[in-house]
């Protein structure tokens, strides 16, 4: 199985910080002020990030089920995206180089 590319990894991060901004600025407008404006622009940015984050984690070779759907689940989603996909590349390129090496 191979294990997901650098740029996904890449992609999934920026993804999973910027969604999880948006969720911190959208639940502080929420407890303060709650402008309409944030809001407005916010919730949408929110809502892409979340779906591009899921999107990406469940078409990406090589991820285990377990992972797919903790990426998928909305708030934790980011936070799980953040931890859970560089361990599985990890893992996964670790299994490949040893699958690689040449028996003695």
């Amino acid at each position: 199985m191979s294990a997901p590319t650098r740029g996904t990894i890449t992609a999934l991060t920026a993804l999973s910080l910027l969604e999880l901004l948006s969720l911190a600025v959208l639940l502080t407008n929420l407890a303060t002020v709650h402008a309409d404006g944030v809001t407005s622009v916010m919730g949408p940015v929110h809502g892409a990030a979340y779906l591009s984050v899921a999107v990406i984690a469940l078409l990406t070779r090589g991820l285990r089920t377990r992972t797919r759907v903790l990426v998928a689940l909305p708030v934790i989603g980011g936070i799980c995206a953040l931890t859970l996909v560089p361990k599985e590349a990890r893992r996964l390129g670790s299994e490949t180089a040893t699958a690689e090496e040449p028996a003695a």
